[in-house]
């Protein structure tokens, strides 16, 4: 009997399928080639006595994040899309000159999805809240929104978006202006300074959706200028330029070969302690202890203020920095501090609704990249 080509072809697809099949699958039994990513135990196919109704759909999901060298397919993968097509995946765009962008920032720098009325004026009372207790209890209190990166560096977003960018006023804009005319909440507008600021020096990481040591400095600075609050003489202490980073960002996209973040970070050894239980900057609760001499801070922040942590811990003689959302801020009562920094990512503006915790009970810790 012969075969035409198509017989053949559909014969040849077939083992070749068969073939990747079996060798990621029996792949797996090789030492470290499914650690990569970490997966939930493989599911059950007989579940009390009865098979599970969802075992295939289980087994794909644990399949998909354990399937042998899974990294570097992806790696590889992404490599492609981004050198060939100049795309990411659906968490990150990737922009010009090396700069990565998380799409959670889509929305924002497209001008979609605008927080409503009822939402900004649910964001002003819950600032507001914020503000008069700490009034009440002595307290200044200062709004500080951390800009997106491409707020900063709207400049290497992929063409496609600057073109689409249209010219209204952002969330952030918007905020401000509504705070500014219906409430007595004192805000801080970083992207003024931060845009001065960037011919001189790369103050976000290019692979990471952050702001980098020297841009976190520049934001330090600008806050304790706008308090009039001293800060301590940072010519005394040393710069390192580090090449260790590694970007949240990179890591979605490349999970098996992450490239490194140039930095450039303040050595505080010796200039204050931490007076909890310290693991890590990204703890729910750090507090510490220093011979600043701007009087004591209670900041409510997210994962921007962990590169500002050290400036901010060697200028306030006590400070208390909390990362769960709604915010305590009835933590007044015992932490009696002079200064209260609210601080969040632009991209999380929504969050700040109800975010006063004596209204909504107990904080959750905030889920960001």
């Amino acid at each position: 009997m012969k075969l035409n080509i198509k017989s053949v072809g559909t014969l040849l697809f077939c083992i070749l399928f068969f073939c990747l099949c079996a060798f990621f699958s029996l792949g797996m039994l090789i030492p470290g080639a499914s650690s990569a990513v970490e997966g939930a135990e493989m599911p059950m196919l007989i579940t009390d006595g009865r098979i599970s109704d969802g075992f295939g759909d289980d087994f794909e999901t644990w399949f998909s994040k354990r399937f042998a060298f899974r990294g570097r397919i992806v790696d590889l993968f992404s490599t492609l899309k981004a050198e060939v097509f100049g795309t990411g995946n659906d968490q990150v765009v990737v922009g010009e000159d090396g700069f990565l962008y998380f799409a959670d920032t889509l929305d924002s720098f497209l001008r979609a999805n605008p927080l409503t009325e009822e939402e900004l004026g649910a964001i002003a009372d819950a600032l507001s809240g914020l503000d008069a207790y700490a009034d009440e209890h002595g307290a200044r209190l200062l709004f500080v929104p951390a800009p997106n990166k491409n707020t900063v560096y709207p400049e290497y977003m992929p063409a496609r978006y600057r073109m689409a960018q249209p010219d209204v006023p952002s969330d952030l804009d918007r905020l401000f202006t509504y705070l500014g005319a219906k409430t007595e909440v004192e805000f801080l507008d970083l992207r003024p300074v931060l845009t001065d600021a960037k011919d001189g020096h790369l103050l976000y990481h290019k692979r990471d959706s952050h702001w980098n040591g020297y841009g976190a400095h520049v934001a330090y600075t600008a806050v304790m200028e706008h308090l009039g609050l001293p800060m301590p003489d940072f010519t005394v202490l040393p710069r390192t330029d580090i090449s260790t980073h590694e970007g949240d960002l990179d890591r979605l996209l490349y999970p098996a070969a992450v490239r490194y973040d140039d930095d450039t970070v303040y050595t505080y050894d010796g200039q204050y302690i931490y007076t909890s239980a310290f693991s890590t900057a990204m703890d729910m609760t750090i507090t510490t202890r220093s011979a600043g001499e701007a009087g004591t801070l209670l900041c409510f922040r997210d994962s921007f203020a962990s590169a500002m942590l050290g400036d901010l811990a060697i200028s306030f003689s006590a400070a208390q920095f909390e990362r769960a959302v709604p915010y305590r801020i009835d933590l007044l009562e015992t932490v009696r501090a002079d200064v209260v920094i609210v601080e969040i990512a632009e991209r999380n503006l929504r969050t700040l609704i109800g975010c006063d915790g004596r209204i909504m009970g107990d904080g959750t810790e905030l889920s960001e990249n």
